[in-house]
């Protein structure tokens, strides 16, 4: 049976609205759980966004430093956890 990652005390929030799709934070991350996401099908999206995967997210703080438009929040993972469908995902 496979053991159950361990939360870290904060993780990595992203203002999806707010972000240009600029690479900064893809690039720091030691663990890979951002990427940029396109949609060539939707304007918004036509330059690209990050998205963060809070499951992999180990709460490093890096992505939040280097983020030029500080669209990156360190958030208490008990505050993250409030959210349900957020709780749900890192539950498995």
């Amino acid at each position: 049976m496979a053991k159950k990652k361990k939360l870290p005390k904060q993780l990595a929030i992203l203002d999806e609205d707010l972000c240009t799709g600029c690479d900064a934070c893809v690039v720091v991350c030691p663990v890979d759980c951002i990427d940029k996401v396109t949609d060539p099908l939707h304007p918004a999206y036509a330059m690209g966004i990050c998205t963060i995967d809070l499951p992999v997210c180990i709460g490093c703080k890096l992505c939040a430093q280097v983020c030029p438009w500080h669209v990156i929040t360190m958030v208490p993972t008990e505050e993250v956890l409030k959210e349900p469908r957020v709780a749900e995902l890192l539950a498995t």
